[in-house]
């Protein structure tokens, strides 16, 4: 009997399996089609906040976007980067002489042999502000591990973000607690789609987010991850697009413009309606022999009592561009640029301009710019060998201002080391330190005045009175003298 009963089992397994009904698939669209692709497009732009791909599509598609991160990474990577020493703030110059100041200065030349120092920060940053992540590679050996990687590196890239999954160490690591980076990040995909396509240790990837880390989410794409900016703007941006695609109906006049009603009056029943026929005969008519095309008039004549009435709007009515504008201050004001430096439809500028794009140096761009400084020295080790990277942005117009008041203050501080030098408090070169000069090489240099010979203060004197009477080319005169006069090293 049991035997009978698996068997019917089977055969009502079997029936079952065949009557069930066949779960349709979706066809697989076409790459090629038209619809498709623009489908998937407007998505892509509609829907901020599905993936970094998205972010990068509104950066490249959307002026409104576009400008306040542009404004801020093309700045930062206008700047003058040089290399500096923590002992005495002095730059280290390329001079052909020294193979680590060559080094040194190569790294702020060509990272790698493709792109220039300033694509690579320019590139760097807009994918920190637009994906709120920044990812760049030291490509090395596993042997340097270890070493600094200002001297055993020759390749610096800065890795798409929005291809970059962080990879946990494992499925239970030490977060919150006690552990190195290594212990809690296994190392970083460089995937697209699904696919890939290289994995990167963790000891050659600086990870430099534009916000909080995400620590919970240890099994998704978006570990260790910060939210982009564009997020909290998320409202704005379907402002944009909407504003952006009712411009783009009334201009290219998609959809009905208006009805051709009748006028043709019926006695006591009011308006009468034109027959099928009269519609089609006026509709010839129109189409046949007026418009803008050859052999056509401009203006149409018809025996028919005709009125046209507007359905579409125009664009002063809707008044988009004030909602645009709205929309931009918004966006940019999450990156700290003052509304006042917002393109405008009529170009206007405002007096206090020069203020704003100063407040937007000094709030915004000279901060980051100094923090990309600083992590990248601890990066590439530059901290352990007492060297750091620096910027400045003399030559910007709108700083002079400040130039100029940092030069009477330069002044002070000149006067007051004078005095400490002349009181045998601090050395010649702890006085051009101050100053932000570069230190001068030579014992007579690295001397309080009261452990020098009567020749080296004559020789210190001689400088001094040199660069009182040439203060623009103090240095030069210093150089000049130093030729002529060579100091021995010798201490006194």
């Amino acid at each position: 009997m049991q035997l009978v009963k698996k068997i019917k089992g089977w055969f009502a397994t079997e029936k079952s399996a065949s009557e069930a009904p066949v779960e349709k698939t979706k066809p697989e669209l076409n790459n090629y089609d038209d619809e498709a692709w623009r489908v998937h497009l407007m998505s892509e732009i509609a829907s901020p906040y599905v993936a970094d791909r998205n972010f990068l599509t509104l950066f490249h598609t959307v002026p409104e976007v576009f400008f306040p991160i542009d404004f801020i990474a093309r700045r930062i990577a206008g700047a003058h980067f040089e290399i500096r020493s923590y002992k005495d703030d002095s730059i280290i110059y390329c001079n052909g002489r020294s193979q680590k100041a060559d080094r040194l200065n190569a790294i702020l030349q060509a990272p790698n042999s493709i792109q220039r120092w300033r694509e690579l920060v320019y590139m760097h940053h807009v994918f920190k502000l637009v994906t709120g992540n920044a990812f760049m590679r030291a490509a090395m050996a596993d042997t340097f591990k270890d070493m600094p990687k200002w001297k055993y590196c020759d390749n610096f890239w800065s890795i798409p973000s929005n291809w970059v999954k962080v990879v946990p160490a494992g499925t239970k690591i030490p977060l919150f607690g006690i552990a190195k980076l290594e212990e809690l990040v296994g190392g970083y995909e460089l995937a697209r789609s699904n696919d890939t396509l290289i994995r990167i240790p963790t000891f050659q990837v600086w990870h430099d987010r534009d916000g909080m880390p995400q620590y919970l989410n240890c099994t998704g794409a978006d570990f260790l991850k910060s939210e982009s900016r564009l997020k909290a703007a998320h409202r704005a941006i379907s402002n944009l697009i909407a504003v952006y695609e009712a411009r783009n109906v009334i201009y290219v006049k998609r959809g009905a413009l208006g009805f051709i009603v009748a006028k043709k009056d019926g006695g006591e029943l009011g308006t009468q309606a034109m027959k099928p026929k009269e519609k089609e005969e006026l509709l010839e008519e129109l189409n046949g022999k007026y418009g803008f095309g050859d052999n056509k008039m401009p203006i149409g004549v018809t025996d028919v009592p005709i009125e046209f009435i507007r359905l579409n709007q125009s664009i002063s009515e809707l008044q988009p561009f004030e909602e645009t504008l709205l929309d931009a201050i918004t966006i940019a004001g999450l990156y700290g640029i003052p509304d006042v430096l917002v393109p405008r439809k009529d170009h206007s500028t405002f007096s206090n301009q020069a203020v704003a794009e100063k407040s937007a140096y000094c709030g915004t761009i000279i901060p980051m710019a100094k923090q990309f400084c600083e992590d990248l020295t601890l990066f590439l080790g530059l901290d352990k060998e007492g060297y750091y990277i620096d910027c400045n942005f003399n030559d910007v117009d709108c700083l002079q201002v400040g130039l100029k008041e940092s030069e009477e203050v330069k002044k002070l501080v000149n006067e007051r080391c004078r005095s400490q030098f002349n009181d045998g408090l601090i050395t010649y070169n702890d006085w051009r330190a101050q100053i932000h000069e570069t230190a001068l090489e030579g014992d007579i240099y690295n001397k309080v005045k009261f452990d020098m010979t009567p020749e080296e203060l004559a020789k210190i004197d001689t400088i001094i009175k040199s660069n009182n009477s040439k203060p623009s080319t103090g240095e030069e005169s210093n150089e000049r003298n130093i030729e002529k006069n060579p100091v021995s090293d010798q201490n006194g």
